[in-house]
């Protein structure tokens, strides 16, 4: 029972509204009465490349009592799995920093991309790549575990690129074996670009190392961000899945509050999110009642 009320934390990104201030953001986000919030970094709020100002953020987020599960690091201009070794070090130089931000605003995990673009190399460039992505996990998880915070590697879209199967991103974290690493499994991107997609599967898969998630709903055909209940995932199997894990972690929103999604209700995007995690959540506990 108690995993059964852990499940219930649910939270959302700041990229929601990720063009418009922080500030303004944080603010409607209590206002929905959400108790959790994973902070966006990359080119907009938390972007350690605009300097922002974190000592005015973690006063608005004390008073808001407003707690942040994570960081979504900088992904743009930035890859840790690149063969230009001066390019993988600032790559590296960015994402401490934005660590060092979550530790000083008192967040818990910060989300990291393994590679922000598809590659049609060959073999030999995809190995290498991906030997460089373990090299910088390696990096990472040693400056998480000095910082006292967590680092997950989240999933990607497609099929050619380091870390868009989530058994590889498995397989990283479990060789390089750091309490501090673990992954962020991204719903919608276990299906855009794939074929066969089990997400089941991935859940149960991922196990302990699972400390964050990304909640979105898509047709599998693009990268939607979409509501829950929106698209085609089977949110009943996903919930019964993270109970099975015993998943100890937040639900966390990523959804698209865009202008060109208008006529996904744009104004009221924070209170219909809410609204469709608490449809979610109703399916915890039916499974919960089924077991008693």
């Amino acid at each position: 029972m108690e995993s059964m009320m852990r499940i219930s934390r649910v939270g959302i990104s700041t990229w929601v509204y990720f063009w418009r201030p922080l500030t303004e953001v944080l603010k409607d986000i209590v206002e929905a009465t959400y108790p959790y919030v994973e902070i966006w970094a990359d080119k907009t709020h938390l972007d350690p490349r605009i300097s922002p100002d974190l000592s005015a953020v973690k006063d608005l987020l004390n008073s808001l009592h407003l707690k942040v599960h994570s960081l979504h690091a900088p992904f743009s201009g930035v890859n840790i799995a690149s063969l230009d070794e001066e390019e993988r070090k600032n790559s590296l130089e960015h994402i401490k920093k934005s660590m060092e931000s979550c530790s000083e605003i008192e967040g818990e995990i910060v989300i990291i991309h393994p590679f922000s673009t598809e590659t049609s190399g060959d073999d030999q460039s995809y190995l290498r790549a991906k030997n460089k992505t373990e090299d910088s996990l390696c990096t990472l998880a040693t400056f998480a575990e000095k910082l006292g915070i967590k680092l997950a590697v989240e999933n990607m879209t497609g099929k050619r690129r380091v870390g868009s199967d989530i058994s590889e991103l498995i397989e990283l974290v479990t060789k390089i074996n750091n309490p501090c690493l673990g992954l962020c499994l991204d719903t919608g991107h276990s299906f855009v670009g794939k074929e066969d997609v089990d997400l089941s599967k991935n859940v149960l898969e991922c196990g302990r190392n699972l400390f964050a998630l990304h909640i979105q709903d898509t047709d599998g055909k693009k990268d939607r961000h979409w509501l829950p209940g929106q698209g085609i995932i089977n949110w009943a199997q996903f919930m019964k899945d993270l109970v099975s894990i015993d998943y100890q972690g937040v639900l966390t929103l990523e959804i698209s509050g865009s202008p060109e999604f208008a006529e996904r209700n744009v104004d009221h995007i924070l209170p219909k999110a809410m609204e469709s995690i608490k449809n979610v959540l109703k399916l915890r506990e039916s499974i919960g009642r089924r077991r008693s």
